[in-house]
């Protein structure tokens, strides 16, 4: 797997021994998480340490880390109570532990459009927004096997500006209607990190979303 920067992503196993680790079940506040600080002090708010990382892995060649909170924990923006997550990352630089991206996927959660309102409340005006449709007859997606998607759905590509926090939220919603079934990504990343070019362009962002 290929880097932000270009390098190899080569991983190994903790040999940290988690078979007597307890999951500590906290409230993660998502809109309590500040990027560009250490790590360290926004797990400590969450009454958590880098010893509960849901991830058992650990980049060598890289010059970041990741934390994986466990699905157990509740997770809460503002007053709505998320509910089921499918993964929430915190990504941080080794050589100072200061946190610039967070990533949270949703997958089939009933509160994914709660979450987006709740957005919209803490950040104001959207500064992107473009909604696609998906039909048999106007195919604009492709499936896992690059053919043509003929399944109804859409897809909605949101960006907000969190002036206050000085990050920038790149939101994705697809929706099967057929199927009912949703998936949300959400990528914030910290405006002044210097990883920020180069996470829009591993994420591939700048091919959806706008400058």
């Amino acid at each position: 797997m290929s880097s932000c920067n270009g390098q190899e992503k080569k991983e190994v196993k903790s040999t940290v021994d988690t078979s007597k680790q307890v999951t500590k079940r906290e409230t993660i506040q998502l809109d309590k998480i500040v990027l560009n600080k250490s790590v360290d002090d926004i797990l400590k708010s969450f009454g958590l340490t880098k010893d509960d990382n849901h991830n058992t892995m650990y980049n060598l060649n890289l010059d970041y880390e990741e934390f994986s909170f466990s699905p157990d924990n509740h997770f809460k923006f503002n007053d709505l109570n998320i509910g089921k997550i499918s993964s929430l990352i915190i990504y941080y630089l080794k050589n100072n532990k200061s946190a610039f991206v967070y990533e949270l996927e949703l997958e089939n959660n009933s509160n994914s459009d709660a979450l987006i309102t709740e957005f919209n409340k803490n950040f104001g005006k959207q500064s992107f927004y473009k909604k696609l449709e998906n039909t048999k007859q106007h195919p604009i997606f492709l499936d896992e096997n690059g053919e043509q998607e003929t399944r109804h759905m859409t897809e909605e590509l949101i960006k907000w500006k969190d002036d206050q926090n000085n990050l920038t939220y790149f939101v994705t919603l697809r929706k099967n209607i057929d199927t009912k079934e949703n998936k949300l990504h959400v990528i914030a990343i910290s405006n002044s990190s210097k990883k920020f070019d180069e996470w829009i362009d591993f994420r591939s962002l700048d091919m959806a979303f706008p400058k």
